[in-house]
């Protein structure tokens, strides 16, 4: 629907001098084998809490021990610290930021507690009424809430639910995926929502001029302030890393908007498209590979038509930037914005796999992992589950053998 799926196709199978080239360009990328994680429990790009646990689950669940045995040296950066950022600034007090934050300590009370029942049930049982809602319905009140799409006569700004306080949560991102890739290692940033895609990508382009993107998604987050139906950012990163939003955003003036390149974005697993969304889409040069181009090529083909089309000449650094609602809710059942028809288990560790074969996978995010909406672990173990991987629940799991994934765990 969205995309001629054999473009960039190359014709003729790669020459041995090539496949030289290719394996040259492989031992470029980084400096060591080194991974360091940004935990950016940042979720007010949307309005449902849970997804601020992301980073705390993946820790929790064992990845830093699993991908060691793998050779990787690991540096943990810890979680961002928006709260205390936001009240500097005067753009929140650390309560209210914090009222709709699960705290870290509560989850791993669930852990230990059995997790017999889904974490945010058990919440609400030791809470009582003092537990509040999982979906907010209010925005902070000292930021400028969003009552039109139309941008600000006064200002020449178009409005988006929590713009400023977003960009300024956002550049932290940016500053912190900054400073992880002076060290030339592989940056693993853990969200939160996929709002956080602006500052990991936009960092990530300073440091890699030439990167290519593969934006592994049910929603391809490509609406602008003009055209969103909800005016929530984490459906904008695309778009706005893409250069199309009509006029600045309060918020982002550190932000080079504009810096990713159309034809060196690759969407693989969209299912779930705004009509305006769809529309921008097909008239750019972003190569979109929808579910239908899965069901009719098969992963493999997918994956490698869409490497093709943003590096066709094999030598580029590559970023993977995965909402894990890409996957069919059977298989994550625990994210915000669950959409029939997704890419099934194995689909989704083909993918990470094969980007890690290419030793050119720089950066990883991952996004969009909501343990409060996950249900309990199943009762027992199947075989061939990593041994490493502690008890968690469904979609945390997947979660974390994604990420082996694409850190290079194979089967054999």
């Amino acid at each position: 629907l969205l995309s001629n799926p054999m473009s960039g196709l190359h014709p003729f199978p790669a020459t041995s001098q090539h496949l030289k080239q290719i394996s040259t360009c492989k031992r470029q990328r980084l400096k060591q084998r080194r991974v360091t994680f940004i935990g950016a429990p940042f979720c007010e790009g949307q309005n449902l809490d849970g997804a601020d646990l992301g980073p705390c689950s993946i820790r929790e669940a064992g990845l830093q021990r699993a991908a060691e045995l793998l050779g990787w040296d690991w540096t943990d950066e810890g979680d961002i610290d928006f709260a205390t950022h936001f009240h500097t600034l005067g753009l929140a007090s650390k309560s209210d930021l914090n009222s709709h934050h699960h705290n870290v300590q509560v989850y791993r009370s669930w852990l230990q507690s059995g997790m017999r029942e889904n974490f945010s049930t058990w919440v609400r049982r030791q809470k009582g009424s003092e537990a509040g809602p999982l979906r907010r319905t209010e925005t902070h009140a000292d930021v400028e809430n969003c009552g039109t799409n139309e941008a600000s006569p006064k200002e020449g700004k178009v409005k988006v639910v929590n713009a400023r306080l977003i960009g300024c949560g956002v550049k932290l991102i940016h500053d912190s995926v900054t400073r992880a890739l002076s060290s030339g290692s592989f940056v693993l940033t853990v969200g939160g929502d996929h709002s956080i895609a602006s500052g990991t990508i936009s960092a990530l382009h300073m440091r890699y001029p030439d990167l290519g993107v593969i934006w592994v998604d049910a929603h391809a987050d490509a609406n602008t302030p003009c055209t969103s139906p909800s005016m929530h950012y984490h459906g904008m990163p695309a778009a706005h890393l893409l250069g199309w939003f009509e006029s600045s955003l309060e918020g982002f003036e550190w932000m080079n908007a504009g810096c990713l390149d159309e034809s060196r974005l690759a969407y693989i697993g969209l299912r779930d498209i705004d009509r305006e969304e769809a529309r921008m889409l097909k008239e750019s040069n972003v190569h979109a590979y929808t579910m239908r181009d899965v069901d009719k090529h098969g992963i493999a083909k997918v994956i490698e038509m869409a490497m093709q089309a943003i590096d066709p000449n094999c030598n580029r650094p590559l970023h993977l930037s995965l909402d894990i609602d890409a996957v069919d809710p059977h298989f994550a059942p625990g994210t915000g914005t669950c959409s029939r028809g997704g890419l099934t288990y194995r689909e989704i560790h083909y993918v990470c796999e094969e980007l890690a074969i290419t030793e050119r996978l720089v950066s990883m995010d991952l996004v969009e992992v909501n343990p409060a909406l996950d249900p309990p672990p199943v009762e027992s173990k199947m075989h061939g589950d990593d041994p490493n991987i502690a008890t968690s629940s469904p979609t945390v799991q997947l979660a974390v053998e994604l990420a082996l994934s694409a850190l290079g765990k194979t089967i054999l």
